[in-house]
Protein backbone atom coordinates (compact mmCIF):
# COMPACT_ATOMS: atom_id res chain seq x y z
CA UNK A 1 0.00 0.00 0.00
CA UNK A 2 1.24 3.13 -0.98
CA UNK A 3 2.39 6.20 1.97
CA UNK A 4 -0.42 8.19 0.90
CA UNK A 5 -3.23 5.72 0.84
CA UNK A 6 -2.08 4.98 4.13
CA UNK A 7 -2.23 8.58 5.38
CA UNK A 8 -5.37 8.65 3.91
CA UNK A 9 -6.76 5.77 5.59
CA UNK A 10 -5.48 6.98 9.05
CA UNK A 11 -7.00 10.30 8.81
CA UNK A 12 -10.59 8.67 7.69
CA UNK A 13 -10.59 6.54 11.04
CA UNK A 14 -9.26 9.13 13.17
CA UNK A 15 -12.63 11.32 11.38
CA UNK A 16 -14.45 8.25 12.57
CA UNK A 17 -14.06 8.56 15.65
CA UNK A 18 -14.61 12.09 15.84
CA UNK A 19 -17.68 11.78 14.15
CA UNK A 20 -18.47 9.62 16.85
CA UNK A 21 -18.13 12.17 19.53
CA UNK A 22 -19.41 14.80 17.74
CA UNK A 23 -22.75 12.27 17.63
CA UNK A 24 -22.12 11.58 21.43
CA UNK A 25 -21.39 15.46 22.15
CA UNK A 26 -24.79 16.05 20.60
CA UNK A 27 -23.13 18.59 17.83
CA UNK A 28 -25.26 17.22 15.00
CA UNK A 29 -28.25 15.74 16.55
CA UNK A 30 -30.75 18.40 17.24
CA UNK A 31 -31.34 21.94 18.99
CA UNK A 32 -33.23 25.14 18.19
CA UNK A 33 -31.47 28.36 18.39
CA UNK A 34 -31.70 31.38 21.39
CA UNK A 35 -34.85 32.67 19.71
CA UNK A 36 -36.48 29.67 19.51
CA UNK A 37 -36.36 28.52 15.63
CA UNK A 38 -34.07 26.44 14.00
CA UNK A 39 -30.31 25.94 13.53
CA UNK A 40 -29.02 25.26 10.14
CA UNK A 41 -27.72 21.90 9.38
CA UNK A 42 -25.96 22.53 6.50
CA UNK A 43 -24.12 25.83 5.27
CA UNK A 44 -26.74 27.24 3.62
CA UNK A 45 -29.33 27.44 6.25
CA UNK A 46 -31.79 25.13 5.84
CA UNK A 47 -32.95 23.00 8.81
CA UNK A 48 -33.29 19.48 8.59
CA UNK A 49 -32.00 18.03 11.24
CA UNK A 50 -30.25 20.78 12.87
CA UNK A 51 -26.97 20.93 14.83
CA UNK A 52 -26.81 21.51 18.58
CA UNK A 53 -23.98 22.38 21.32
CA UNK A 54 -23.42 23.84 24.39
CA UNK A 55 -22.39 27.00 25.05
CA UNK A 56 -18.87 24.89 27.40
CA UNK A 57 -18.33 23.59 23.81
CA UNK A 58 -18.52 26.58 21.94
CA UNK A 59 -16.45 28.16 24.53
CA UNK A 60 -13.80 25.30 24.27
CA UNK A 61 -14.03 25.40 20.59
CA UNK A 62 -13.08 29.73 20.56
CA UNK A 63 -9.93 29.18 22.68
CA UNK A 64 -8.78 26.19 20.44
CA UNK A 65 -9.70 28.40 17.09
CA UNK A 66 -7.15 31.09 19.10
CA UNK A 67 -4.56 29.24 19.70
CA UNK A 68 -4.69 26.96 16.24
CA UNK A 69 -6.66 28.58 13.19
CA UNK A 70 -6.95 32.28 14.42
CA UNK A 71 -3.16 32.74 12.55
CA UNK A 72 -4.35 31.78 9.10
CA UNK A 73 -8.54 32.18 9.45
CA UNK A 74 -8.16 35.58 11.34
CA UNK A 75 -10.16 36.37 14.49
CA UNK A 76 -13.53 37.48 13.08
CA UNK A 77 -13.40 33.45 10.85
CA UNK A 78 -13.13 36.00 7.52
CA UNK A 79 -10.60 34.71 6.19
CA UNK A 80 -6.43 35.24 6.50
CA UNK A 81 -4.90 38.49 6.57
CA UNK A 82 -1.54 37.28 5.74
CA UNK A 83 0.56 35.89 2.80
CA UNK A 84 -0.97 32.63 3.19
CA UNK A 85 -4.19 34.26 3.13
CA UNK A 86 -6.77 30.96 4.35
CA UNK A 87 -10.07 31.18 3.05
CA UNK A 88 -12.93 32.44 5.53
CA UNK A 89 -14.72 30.22 7.80
CA UNK A 90 -17.80 32.75 7.56
CA UNK A 91 -19.29 35.18 5.61
CA UNK A 92 -20.26 34.89 1.81
CA UNK A 93 -16.91 33.99 0.12
CA UNK A 94 -17.61 31.20 2.50
CA UNK A 95 -21.00 30.17 1.69
CA UNK A 96 -19.79 30.28 -1.69
CA UNK A 97 -17.79 27.32 -1.35
CA UNK A 98 -19.60 25.39 1.31
CA UNK A 99 -23.53 27.13 1.48
CA UNK A 100 -25.66 24.25 0.73
CA UNK A 101 -23.40 21.22 2.08
CA UNK A 102 -23.73 19.07 4.82
CA UNK A 103 -21.67 20.67 8.18
CA UNK A 104 -20.10 17.42 8.54
CA UNK A 105 -18.55 17.56 5.04
CA UNK A 106 -16.74 20.54 6.69
CA UNK A 107 -16.09 18.52 10.04
CA UNK A 108 -14.74 15.74 7.73
CA UNK A 109 -12.63 18.52 5.86
CA UNK A 110 -10.88 20.22 8.94
CA UNK A 111 -10.09 16.80 10.91
CA UNK A 112 -8.48 15.87 7.74
CA UNK A 113 -6.83 18.97 6.71
CA UNK A 114 -6.48 21.61 9.45
CA UNK A 115 -4.17 23.07 11.09
CA UNK A 116 -1.95 22.08 8.34
CA UNK A 117 0.94 21.83 10.33
CA UNK A 118 -0.31 19.40 12.89
CA UNK A 119 -3.93 17.79 13.87
CA UNK A 120 -5.55 18.61 17.23
CA UNK A 121 -7.36 16.33 19.28
CA UNK A 122 -10.00 14.76 18.11
CA UNK A 123 -12.65 16.18 20.53
CA UNK A 124 -11.23 19.86 19.90
CA UNK A 125 -12.44 19.43 16.10
CA UNK A 126 -16.20 19.57 17.58
CA UNK A 127 -15.53 22.51 19.87
CA UNK A 128 -14.22 24.43 17.13
CA UNK A 129 -17.08 23.50 15.05
CA UNK A 130 -19.44 24.29 18.28
CA UNK A 131 -17.42 27.57 18.40
CA UNK A 132 -17.71 28.42 14.43
CA UNK A 133 -21.30 27.61 14.96
CA UNK A 134 -21.62 30.18 17.40
CA UNK A 135 -20.20 32.70 15.32
CA UNK A 136 -23.08 31.83 12.37
CA UNK A 137 -25.54 32.90 14.64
Amino acid sequence: MKNEEMKSRSSYSVVRSVLVVVASTGLVVSASSASGGPVATSLQGQAATPPTYTSAQADRGKAIYTESCNSCHGPSLRGGANEFAAPPLAGPFFLEKWGGRPIEELFRYAADNMPPDRRIAPEAYADVMAYILQVWR
